[in-house]
């Protein structure tokens, strides 16, 4: 059901579009490519590593702010469906979750032509995207919970979460590398999310994550899952009034 609705999400939005979806990708490709020429120069490195380093920071972070940012309106986007048909609340998020993953499908081919042109060669640890990928999606799933059902509840939690995420985005390694920090790299270190990004991005740039990356992500999961679980039953039944 959630796979029906969220790709059904994706039509409509392009639904009189001449290019449809690849509105996605063109507009992700310019921002790419206008961002990695300045702030190559920026930071003074070379636009062969920096380039792809962007390029896949930008996306995935474009998956995590999305996914977080549409799941805060989960609830209310099928007040509808929820006054009218008795089904699992969490197929709302999964289908945020799923749209999203539609457009981060089409924004990460823009990784492949750069990949060819500045020489990022696969290597055999580019099968640890897959696993890291997962983690990343299954904290989103428990994240988005948390947000729909407080934003069910508090109409402020949407602004208040759109705050969080550029202050968020700023202070992880998307935009600049964690080399630039020098000795205070300790900042990036005790970022969840740069963990959580670095688990996909990594592997794709040819780099196994830290083990450190691991654990926290897992950490998170466990414990944010748990935190999900625990706030679902104890306000579950009122989400039909609150919405």
């Amino acid at each position: 059901m959630w796979i029906s609705i969220g790709a059904n999400d994706i039509r409509q939005r392009y639904r009189r579009s001449v290019l449809g979806p690849i509105w996605i990708t063109l507009s992700m490709a310019i921002l790419v490519g206008t961002l990695g020429v300045i702030y190559s120069k920026v930071f003074n490195t070379s636009i062969d590593t920096y380039l792809p380093f962007l390029c896949l920071g930008f996306v995935i972070w474009g998956f995590i702010s999305s996914t977080i940012t549409e799941s805060c309106l989960a609830f209310h986007q099928a007040e509808g469906i929820i006054k009218q048909i008795k089904v699992p609340f969490s197929i709302h998020v999964l289908r945020v979750m799923w749209r999203n993953l539609i457009v981060f499908l089409h924004t990460i081919i823009i990784f492949i032509p750069i990949a060819v042109i500045f020489g990022v060669t696969p290597k055999p640890v580019i099968f640890l995207a897959l696993p890291g990928f997962v983690l990343l999606c299954l904290n989103g799933l428990w994240l988005g919970m948390i947000v729909a059902l407080l934003s069910s509840r508090f109409h402020d939690v949407p602004f208040i979460i759109g705050n969080l995420l550029q202050i968020t985005f700023f202070g992880t390694p998307i935009l600049w590398p964690v080399e630039s920090l020098g000795d205070k790299q300790l900042i990036a270190d005790l970022n969840p999310v740069h963990h959580l990004i670095d688990l996909v991005r990594g592997p794709l740039l040819g780099e196994a994550p830290l083990v450190s990356s691991w654990l926290v992500a897992i950490a998170l999961l466990v414990l944010g899952s748990a935190a999900a679980m625990l706030l679902f039953r104890r306000v579950s039944r009122r989400i039909v009034y609150w919405v």
